[in-house]
């Protein structure tokens, strides 16, 4: 959780600070930096929260891929506006991710319901936020500057949506044992 906790103080620091920022390329790589950060820690909190040791390798791998195209996209542009690729390669790994932890949550004989968990409610967040953005992440580096103010919505809508899905996770209580555990059946 504190990784979670981490990252929306972070993102919340970087969107009052942008304002600070003159030029469109001073703003433009701090939107690259923070894309770096966010992946950075959303592959932690997945990495940390996979148990099983041959799904560990996943994530280390998927940063691996993620930090050369990022890397290689940044350096490759002159003119930085939107970093479409990285993003867009952070919400096929975020979202495959998502997809490895639920099942491994499923097959967990220790939850019987999953939306107990503060992880659920975390792992939907990042699922509904990354694949309802996913298309508009693809195509926003060849958007207008009009266009992209227009569909943008889209993303301010399930940003708002994800912080929401973190905040139930953060209030839940921190152990919670259902009213009918497997200690409970076995009688």
């Amino acid at each position: 959780m504190w990784v979670i906790f981490l990252y929306c103080t972070l993102s919340l620091a970087t969107e009052f600070f942008l304002g600070f920022f003159q030029t469109e390329i001073q703003q433009n790589f701090v939107y690259f930096a923070f894309t770096i950060v966010e992946f950075t820690l959303f592959s932690l909190f997945f990495y940390l929260s996979l148990h099983e040791k041959k799904f560990r390798y996943i994530p280390i791998i998927g940063a691996l891929l993620f930090y050369g195209i990022a890397i290689s996209n940044f350096a490759g542009k002159s003119e930085h506006i939107f970093d479409s690729l990285p993003a867009s390669v952070e919400a096929i790994l975020v979202i495959s991710y998502c997809i490895l932890l639920l099942y491994e949550q499923i097959r967990d004989p220790n939850i019987i319901f999953v939306y107990n968990t503060k992880k659920f409610w975390i792992i939907i967040a990042f699922f509904l936020y990354f694949s309802s953005t996913l298309f508009l992440f693809i195509y926003a580096g060849s958007l207008s500057e009009q266009q992209r103010s227009n569909y943008w919505v889209i993303n301010n809508f399930f940003e708002i949506l994800k912080n929401i899905l973190f905040c139930i996770s953060f209030i839940m209580k921190k152990h919670y044992k259902p009213p009918y555990s497997m200690d409970s059946l076995e009688t």
